[in-house]
C-alpha cells in the first residue's frame, strides 16, 4: 500500500486550516494558527504516509495478489506440473505463524503433527487466502504466504488462538490433487 505523499499533505494541509479558522479571524491570528496547524498536520501525514513503506520493506520480494495476499514461491514445481481447480481436494502441508516466519507464535502445523492436510479448493472449506493461495499453485510447489485479516479470520479471530485482525503468515505446499 502506498500513498501518494504531495496528495496526502495537500489534502491534509487543505482540510486542517480550513478546520481551524473561522470567517471572523483577524489575518493575525490566521497566521498564527496556520502555521501550527501546518507543522501539526504535516507530521501526521508524513507518518501516516511512511509507515507502511516500512511495515512492508521486509516484503517487497513478494508478489501481491489483487486481494492483498502477499507471497513468495521457496520451491518451484516441475514447469508440466497440475493446477488445482475450484472443487478438486488436495494434500498439503502448512505451518502457520502470527507476527511473521520467524515468529516464535506457531500456532499451527501439519508438519509437526506428521500428517498431511487435505481439503478442496474453492469451496470455502478454508479461509479464503487459502483457497486463492492454492488455486494458483503447481503440485510440487511451495510458499510463503501472508494473509491480511479479510482473508483470513477476519476481526472475530480463531478459537481463542488467533486473535481479532490478525495477519497470518504461512509455509505451505502443495503436495498433490487427490
Amino acid at each position: 500500500m502506498r500513498f501518494n505523499t504531495a496528495l496526502i499533505l495537500g489534502t491534509t494541509l487543505l482540510l486542517g486550516t480550513a478546520a481551524a479558522f473561522s470567517v471572523s479571524d483577524t489575518r493575525r491570528n490566521f497566521l498564527a494558527k496556520s502555521s501550527s496547524a501546518i507543522v501539526g498536520t504535516t507530521a501526521g501525514a508524513i507518518v501516516t504516509t511512511l509507515s507502511p513503506k516500512v511495515a512492508s520493506a521486509e516484503y517487497d520480494d513478494y508478489i501481491t495478489t489483487e486481494s492483498g495476499m502477499k507471497y513468495k514461491v521457496t520451491k518451484e514445481a516441475p514447469e508440466d506440473a497440475a493446477i488445482p481447480t475450484a472443487g478438486q481436494t488436495v494434500k498439503t502441508q502448512y505451518t502457520g505463524w502470527l507476527d511473521s516466519f520467524d515468529s516464535e507464535k506457531k500456532f499451527d502445523s501439519s508438519r509437526d503433527r506428521g500428517r498431511p492436510f487435505t481439503f478442496k479448493v474453492g469451496t470455502g472449506q478454508v479461509i479464503r487466502g487459502w483457497d486463492e493461495a492454492f488455486s494458483t499453485m503447481k503440485v510440487g510447489e511451495r510458499r510463503n504466504i501472508v494473509l491480511p485479516p479479510r482473508l483470513a479470520y477476519g476481526e472475530r479471530g480463531a478459537g481463542g488462538i488467533i486473535p481479532g485482525g490478525a495477519t497470518l503468515y504461512f509455509d505451505v505446499e502443495l503436495l498433490a490433487i487427490l
